[in-house]
């Protein structure tokens, strides 16, 4: 899973000493320092500081150690992953950042334990995995198998798998500091001189919807953006500009107060596949699914 150069690499750094790694590499001397040697070459890095009583990483060497344990660590747990995979025993890999926080899948969880003894989750950071704001189904399938968050219908169409769980509702945060977040109800005399913060059209069909109620009741100060970050829901603090958000983001933003819109708008809020979930993945929606149906039949 990883070149040769990078094993001989961490052995060398650990052992200090050429001969003792290549008696711990079962090869000769001579030959491991040819393949540092090389690795240094391709990488055009000093790695080691050479004397008589052995060999010492150089800053630039413990920068490339630190990184090069990782990846063998990320590499073995690849290949064990793959092999449960093919036994039908691999963890569900559930991605989460800030603002794709796991709210719902404790509860289909303990449904999971007891449908599915035996599956096991492993929790993962959306920057583990190189996955940016705006752009959250790279790797889905691939680094990960589900998220849980907000559907957007008009950019994710097609793109994946949806199990809904709930639909929170459109409001706009303001913040805790400003007058106007006391109001009980977005009004056209509030929107009047407000510089409100939205998500550029054509991302969401609800969105979108929610956005003209919000034009035609008067807001007329509108900064798109393309995706959201907390950075941007802390440069609203500061700056004291608000942003159509859900309220189930209310605990994300504390600095900020959620004020309902007169007129219900909601979103899609549930869990995330690939298209063609994983054995593993697919038992989770199965189980959401049937809680889902449940919670339906009890209701009625």
């Amino acid at each position: 899973m990883y070149a040769r150069q990078i094993e001989s690499f961490i052995e060398t750094a650990n052992a200090g000493s050429f001969s003792k790694a290549a008696r711990a590499l079962f090869i000769a001397p001579s030959s491991l320092i040819q393949q540092i040697d090389l690795l240094e070459q391709r990488l055009g890095v000093v790695l080691f500081e050479r004397g008589r009583r052995g060999v010492q990483l150089t800053e630039a060497g413990s920068s490339l150690y630190r990184d090069a344990v990782e990846i063998v660590r990320l590499s073995n747990e690849a290949v064990d992953r793959a092999r449960l995979v093919q036994k039908g025993e691999g963890p569900i890999r559930v991605a989460t950042s800030l603002l794709m926080k796991c709210r719902m899948l404790p509860s289909i969880w303990s449904h999971m334990i007891e449908d599915a003894p035996g599956t096991h989750i492993d929790i993962i950071s959306l920057e583990s995995i190189g996955v940016t704001p705006g752009n959250y189904l790279q790797g889905l399938g691939i680094s990960c198998d589900a998220m849980e968050g907000l559907f957007l219908s008009e950019l994710y169409k097609d793109r994946c798998l949806f199990l809904e769980l709930a639909r929170p509702s459109l409001c706009v945060a303001i913040p805790k500091t400003a007058q106007m977040a006391s109001l009980s109800v977005v009004d056209g005399t509030m929107l009047h001189d407000l510089d409100l913060v939205l998500m550029k059209p054509g991302m969401s069909a609800d969105y979108d919807a929610a956005r003209a109620y919000l034009a035609a009741l008067g807001a007329n100060r509108i900064s798109d953006v393309p995706f959201y970050t907390m950075e941007l829901f802390a440069d609203c603090e500061l700056n004291n500009r608000a942003i159509v958000t859900i309220d189930i983001w209310e605990d994300i933003h504390p600095n900020l107060a959620c004020v309902p819109l007169a007129k219900q708008y909601s979103m899609p809020y549930g869990l995330i596949f690939a298209n063609q979930p994983s054995p593993q993945a697919m038992k989770l929606y199965q189980v959401a699914q049937r809680m889902i149906d449940q919670n339906s039949k009890a209701k009625s």
